[in-house]
């Protein structure tokens, strides 16, 4: 679409999504189900870019965000390796602002910089992520991203004051790159309607005996450093089974004495190798790493009284960052030690036992790390073996993908001292033919309103001071029989 008759066409757009009430920004998770039927404010001509080729793109606000869906033709890590250029012009207006791209720009973000510059009463302000709310999904590499941006900057700066705004994107990557739209900008009536309410917060089991597993990184110790918070989140959390990382210095016997200041009313067990701990109100029949590099496998004895089956729990903490090869090594081998443990001659263990992956898994590069972790795909086979669908009837684990209590966003890092948008970094996987999944969710209690923080024990700035990741809750239910376990025995 071109000029005028583009316009026009995303005008009608807006007006029929108008005749139906506002519909609210989607939730940033890299999902994309929540766009249901939209139909896209632009489609971009197909094979007019060079590398980057834009195809279609969405944009939704309310009173607080704006929030866009994103294609760009090819399989790109947003935050690193790319030069694609958003810009926004806040009120419409070419006389305000920085003139650029026939726009007046008051947001130029450049994502593959993970930077951008605010333009506000005649000057240059230049802001990172945390300055203007950024949220982005996913962390891996994709071919389409959801971002969302505040509409006011961290120091209330109104960089999109409306009524209408008008964004370009650009891949300013190479010669011939792409351009969206063709020409001109893309024009948005912006909505004044407020953002959902809260939901209803419930930390609560939905069933009594499901079985409740925390993963949580706790930043350099910080579970002994900073005990307070940590304390107060895993009374009100109260867990059945814990994925620790980052504890350096202390064993899990430590471990499990200090969750017991939280919950002293259950006898606390505790295994680990390096700096992952698996800690248990349950004992362990059997416990063993899976690498060098902590990563490790524990089989926990479940009450015979209340479950027809024990649990495997693998707690995971890849390398971080830019070690995409490093990490993808440590998941070939986790991959490799589930396929031993489901099939016949592995280890020895009674077919049907579920199993859980849970932990820090620093996806940040390419996607085929997620497909290793939920489908078993090893990149390396000829040093860790054939892939192997890791659940008992032969499919990908499922994911859990918990989102904030009381919240939409699905994020589990944050840092605003980081470049980096805040990102889902923490996983709970799990062979969802011998499980059911209960209650999930992950725990920020910087967002959770006075009267439930009350109503938990928490603080405002719990999770804030304990660590840079958040607590990730799921609970499960074993669907496995006792009949189907005794007749593998």
């Amino acid at each position: 679409m071109r000029g005028t008759a583009h316009l026009v066409a995303a005008f009608l757009i807006l007006a029929g999504q108008a005749r139906g009430g506002p519909t609210p920004p989607p939730s940033v998770d890299g999902l994309m189900g929540d766009w249901g039927g939209a139909r896209p404010l632009c489609v971009d001509r197909e094979g007019d870019g060079a590398g980057i080729d834009f195809g279609r793109v969405w944009v939704r606000s309310d009173s607080e965000r704006i929030t866009m869906r994103l294609e760009v033709g090819t399989e790109i890590n947003l935050q690193n390796g790319n030069a694609i250029t958003l810009l926004i012009d806040g009120d419409a207006n070419p006389a305000t602002g920085n003139a650029a791209q026939g726009l007046g720009v008051e947001l130029a973000w450049t994502f593959g910089e993970r930077s951008g510059t605010i333009w506000h009463e005649g000057r240059a302000i230049r802001v990172e992520q945390a300055a203007i709310g950024l949220r982005q999904a996913p962390t891996v590499s994709s071919r389409e991203f959801e971002i969302s941006i505040r509409r006011r900057a961290e120091d209330k700066t109104r960089i999109m004051p409306g009524p209408y705004l008008s964004i370009v994107i650009l891949d300013e990557g190479s010669a011939g790159a792409d351009r969206l739209p063709d020409e001109g900008g893309l024009t948005v009536a912006l909505s004044e309607t407020p953002p959902p309410p809260p939901l209803p917060v419930s930390l609560e089991r939905w069933d009594p005996d499901d079985i409740r597993l925390l993963t949580w990184n706790v930043l350099f110790d910080g579970l002994f450093e900073r005990p307070a918070p940590f304390v107060r989140v895993l009374r009100a959390i109260d867990p059945d089974v814990i994925c620790f990382q980052e504890i350096w210095t202390h064993t899990a016997r430590q471990a499990a004495d200090q969750v017991s200041l939280a919950l002293p009313d259950a006898t606390w067990y505790g295994v680990h190798l390096a700096e992952g701990h698996i800690v248990s109100r349950y004992p362990f029949l059997d416990a063993r790493p899976i690498d060098e590099a902590g990563n490790y496998w524990a089989l926990i004895d479940l009450p015979d009284e209340r479950y027809d089956t024990d649990l495997c729990v693998i707690c995971a903490h890849p390398p971080c960052c830019d070690k995409e090869e490093e990490r993808q090594r440590e998941l070939d081998g986790i991959a490799a030690w589930i396929r031993d443990l489901v099939t016949p001659g592995g280890i020895d263990l009674a077919p049907g036992t579920p199993i859980v992956v849970a932990g820090d898994m620093n996806l940040v590069g390419g996607a085929q790390q997620v497909q290793t972790l939920l489908a078993g795909e090893i990149a390396d086979e000829a040093t860790f073996g054939t892939s192997h669908r890791p659940d008992w009837d032969g499919t990908a684990f499922a994911a859990s993908n918990p989102r904030h209590a009381g919240g939409r966003d699905i994020f589990t890092w944050r840092d605003p001292r980081s470049s980096f948008a805040p990102g889902k970094l923490d996983y709970i996987v799990y062979s969802d033919s011998v499980l059911k999944l209960g209650n999930a969710f992950t725990l920020a209690t910087e967002e959770l309103a006075p009267d439930v923080l009350e109503r938990y024990g928490l603080h405002p700035r719990d999770t804030l001071e304990a660590s840079d990741h958040l607590p990730v809750v799921a609970d499960f239910t074993p669907t496995v029989s006792r009949a189907r376990t005794e007749r593998a025995e």
